[in-house]
């Protein structure tokens, strides 16, 4: 299982190099469009160009991204200064040089932070995971690759964001925790395939692949590898295609399957020659030989394998010879030449035992790559430390020379303030004594403006006394002889025997009595309602025979035009409220319905109960009001545009009489108008019993 793990490790590691060839293409456009373009742009050339180089040639990486860092200072770049270092890192990590990849990684991420650069933080600390993980140290690197998906996660990198699973699926791998390695895998392939990335798809699957061989799923591992070559093959790109089909047959002869081992082994022959791709020609080459070997083809198997293990002498590629000369142990002992098989029985323990010598040296660079990290952060801490006690006696000393700065400064400004304050007390003084001879002067005044005011009050007394007294007189002087004029004109009627002109000389007589006791009464009315101050005086009333009293004088109105009153009451039984204001508020609004409404038409009176209060409607079909009426509705003396259509006479009193009264039991009064009638609609708050 562990040898198939390295096999299929080398192969992803082989997918990826296709990743990683050199585009020079790319590279030629970017340095032409170099020379004409202003600095912010010459600075993403050249990390652009830097970013192409960081595989196949670092040095030059590490040229562009310092020319990058130097100009991005230069022209105070404010925000993406940490990209040229964090390039260069990656630079240095390709050429092994761990500690001073992880030197430019923690720059670069220290930068981000002050330019409080998201994008440039999450590949800080993914590539710091990178380089833990690459050394073996998996803590750290989970660590770091969590805070990079944070990040690219709140910047909504799907991108980013891929590479990150596919690393944390590692992380969890190492530690053979397959299910979150299969979960987080899984996450990596969704984002790839929403972005399209044919070659990203491929490393997915095949990374995919690898974690289902770990957990013995070779069913499901062949399944990722062929979605991988289906992937391969519409991009047309041959040597990716053989580098997944060698991969698969390895599996397939793994699990004894030879005979499929075998086809797609001599299919790889026909993409790749040793020339053009040697490790995947000689991986294709040794299936084959594996194949022979289960087929008992041991002459065969044997010269294909004695040219395998020449040619990775000749390239210096251990593991295919130690491969090779296991297996040719093998054969020789088959064909009973023990003395060859022997020969090459020590020469695979000679070889298994450089491969151990160089595993060995590995883990022992990783483990003083720690330990210089350990040591580099324990020196952090104390620099740190050290650091915190300089500033903190920096801080005291500053505290103190700010403490005797303002000692200086408070007595400085005491003695200025005393002065100011002994000034300013004089003047202060000064301004007294002239406030005082004001206030003595305006004390004077308003003794004057009192004695006029008293006069004014006991001249405003005798005004009101002579106003009642008036109201008096056209209470008793004014009103008795109209009514006893009214009454002469009704016996003269009943007599009969007058002409026509008299008949009309009659009729005058009486709407000139008739507008003159109605001006009275709504005077009488106005001056009731201004001199009573006193709360309504609620009271027990009958509703329905109520509304029946107060309507039935209008009938005879109504009926001299030839209208009618008509309408329902909606209540019964006994209500609580003001029936006298209640009275004149039915009185007033069916006198100006009846007045206002053309002859021959209905006026409609309505009550109903609901929610606490009595509704009282009141619609007649006159010509409406204007919206200029509207604004002074409610105003005294105060005549609106419409006007009486049978002769009588309008004060504009009946309207402010109703809204008072309205208003002083607490309910509300609104107008629905138009052309063809207008409606009031009342609410007075009540009881019903």
């Amino acid at each position: 299982m562990c040898r198939l793990r390295e096999i299929l490790l080398f192969f992803l590691l082989m997918t990826s190099t296709g990743l990683m060839a050199q585009n020079f293409g790319r590279i030629d456009s970017l340095r032409s469009k170099l020379a004409f373009a202003d600095e912010p742009r010459q600075f993403e050339l050249l990390n652009a160009m830097g970013f192409e180089f960081r595989f196949s040639y670092p040095d030059s990486t590490i040229v562009y991204c310092n020319k990058a860092y130097a100009l991005g200072q230069r022209i105070h770049l404010n925000k993406g200064l940490a990209r040229p270092l964090s390039f260069i890192g990656l630079a240095k990590a390709n050429q092994g040089a761990y500690k001073e990849a992880l030197d430019y990684h923690n720059r670069s991420l220290e930068i981000a932070e002050s330019q409080k650069d998201t994008l440039q933080m999450a590949h800080g600390h993914n590539n710091i995971g990178r380089i833990y993980f690459d050394k073996g140290d998996l803590v750290r690197s989970y660590n770091e690759f969590i805070k990079a998906r944070d990040l690219f996660a709140g910047i909504n990198d799907q991108s980013g964001l891929a590479y990150v699973y596919r690393s944390l699926s590692d992380v969890h791998e190492a530690k053979a925790d397959y299910p979150n390695a299969l979960k987080n895998a899984l996450m990596a392939l969704s984002l790839r395939r929403n972005q399209q990335d044919l070659r990203a798809m491929t490393s997915a699957y095949m990374e995919l692949g690898i974690i289902y061989q770990e957990m013995d799923s070779t069913e499901l591992a062949l399944k990722q590898l062929k979605m991988a070559d289906s992937i391969a093959s519409t991009m047309n790109d041959k040597i990716t295609k053989a580098e997944i089909s060698v991969g698969i047959a390895e599996i397939l002869c793994k699990e004894g399957r030879s005979p499929e081992a075998g086809a797609l082994a001599e299919e790889v022959l026909h993409l790749v020659t040793e020339n053009t791709n040697q490790k995947v020609f000689i991986r294709a080459r040794m299936v084959i030989a594996r194949c022979d070997i289960y087929w008992s083809r041991y002459p065969k198997a044997a010269n294909i394998l004695i040219k395998i293990y020449q040619n990775s002498e000749t390239s210096g590629n251990l593991s295919f010879q130690r491969d090779a000369a296991k297996l040719l142990s093998k054969v020789y002992t088959a064909l009973k030449e023990p003395a060859k098989s022997k020969e090459y029985q020590d020469k695979y323990e000679l070889l298994q035992a450089k491969i151990e010598r160089e595993d060995l040296n590995r883990e022992i660079e990783r483990l003083e790559f720690l330990l210089v990290i350990e040591k580099t952060e324990k020196e952090n801490e104390l620099l740190k430390a050290r650091q915190a006690q300089d500033e903190a006696i920096i801080a005291e000393q500053r505290t103190q020379n700010t403490l005797m700065m303002v000692i200086v400064a408070f007595g400085g400004v005491l003695i200025v303030l005393t002065w100011v304050v002994s000034r300013k007390r004089k003047q202060v003084n000064q301004r007294l004594e002239e406030q005082n001879l004001h206030i003595v002067a305006q004390r004077e005044e308003i003794i004057k403006q009192n004695e006029v005011l008293s006069r004014s009050n006991r001249e405003l007394d005798a005004l009101n006394h002579e106003k009642d007294t008036l109201m008096n007189i056209v209470a008793h002087d004014l009103k008795s002889p109209l009514n006893r004029i009214s009454g002469l004109t009704h016996i003269l009627e009943r007599e009969g025997n007058a002409t026509t002109q008299q008949e009309e000389l009659l009729r005058m007589i009486k709407d000139c009595t008739r507008n003159g006791l109605d001006l009275i009464s709504g005077l009488l009315d106005v001056h009731a309602l201004n001199e009573e101050r006193e709360t309504p005086k609620p009271t027990a009333i009958h509703f329905e025979e109520f509304i029946k009293q107060k309507a039935q004088p209008f009938h005879a109105l109504a009926e001299a035009k030839g209208s009618r009153i008509q309408g329902m009451n909606r209540i019964q039984g006994r209500v609580i409220s003001d029936p006298s204001y209640l009275g004149r508020i039915i009185d007033n609004l069916l006198s100006n319905a009846i007045k206002f409404s053309p002859r021959n038409s209905s006026i409609e009176v309505n009550t109903e109960w609901k929610s606490g209060c009595i509704y009282l409607s009141v619609k007649d079909q006159g010509p409406g009001f204007s919206d200029q009426d509207r604004a002074h509705l409610y105003e005294k003396f105060h005549r609106l545009s419409a006007q009486p259509t049978g002769g009588e006479s309008s004060h504009g009193l009946g309207l402010a009489i109703v809204k008072t009264l309205v208003d002083r039991l607490g309910g509300s009064i609104e107008l629905v108008t138009s052309p063809k009638g207008s409606e009031f609609l009342v609410r007075i708050p009540a009881e019903l019993l």
